[in-house]
């Protein structure tokens, strides 16, 4: 285990800063972890999902009975960011959006309200966004307002991340923007990239910096030193827009 672990490094995808003090956890189970394996990792890497559970993305040249002891070893760490998102969840609005609801827009908060015109539709304000239902829905506005708000990243997130690939040179061959629920973003082989289309909810610098990380990847594909290099000279304060990531992806990416 020691020979083991030595040989491993592990990619913290949570804020830096150095926990409280916590009681021993308890194992990782029951909750079942997911293992990924990925031809371009090069290490372990843990990863807490929206819903709890632990996913571990395998290397090329590993194997899930060392995943499986690599994600042992790190139970503490699983259990205080499970800690982290439940805390989150508690203070977080619930899954329906009624009116009054308070949702992200480009950053800022907006007041979700329930319209009374005659024509069902969605109208964006400053400070509200007014959805006026069908008549006869429910009281959620939720449907209405999320599917809004992936028309709207539909529009406004490919021609942005257009307008970067030519900054930086790159040939992107096609955007999709789709309702991912584990990550922001991917860049496929041959200039693919894929949109998480609640990139829309992030303040303009955060939504640039995903954009900006997905096209690094077409001149490297991986996290290594050097795609972070790449990522830090495109985008000089990555590293504010990640962490505002870290401390609202809870939220956000458990909005199904």
């Amino acid at each position: 285990m020691k020979r083991l672990l030595a040989q491993l490094r592990l990619v913290f995808e949570a804020p830096a800063e150095t926990p409280a003090p916590v009681m021993p956890a308890a194992p990782v189970a029951p909750m079942a972890p997911r293992l990924v394996r990925h031809p371009r990792a090069r290490q372990y890497v843990l990863r807490v999902l929206p819903d709890g559970t632990p996913r571990v993305t395998i290397p090329r040249w590993g194997s899930k009975r060392e995943a499986l002891a690599f994600l042992e070893a790190q139970r503490d760490w699983v259990a205080r960011q499970r800690t982290k998102q439940a805390e989150r969840a508690r203070i977080a609005p619930g899954r329906e959006w009624v009116d009054g609801h308070t949702l992200l827009l480009g950053g800022r908060a907006v007041t979700l309200r329930r319209g009374s015109a005659r024509r069902a539709g969605v109208v964006a304000g400053d400070e509200v966004l007014v959805v006026t239902p069908r008549p006869g829905d429910a009281e959620n506005l939720r449907p209405m307002a999320a599917a809004w708000l992936l028309a709207r990243a539909k529009h406004e997130l490919p021609p942005r991340l257009l307008d970067l690939a030519a900054r930086f040179d790159l040939a992107v061959t096609r955007v999709s923007v789709r309702n991912q629920r584990a990550r922001w973003g991917s860049c496929a082989t041959g200039g693919r990239i894929s949109l998480n289309w609640r990139l829309v909810q992030t303040p303009d610098a955060v939504r640039d910096y995903v954009l900006i990380h997905e096209l690094m990847h077409l001149r490297q594909p991986n996290h290594s030193a050097r795609f972070w290099a790449l990522v830090a000279r495109a985008c000089p304060d990555h590293e504010v827009s990640r962490r505002w990531l870290r401390a609202h992806e809870a939220a956000l990416l458990d909005a199904r």
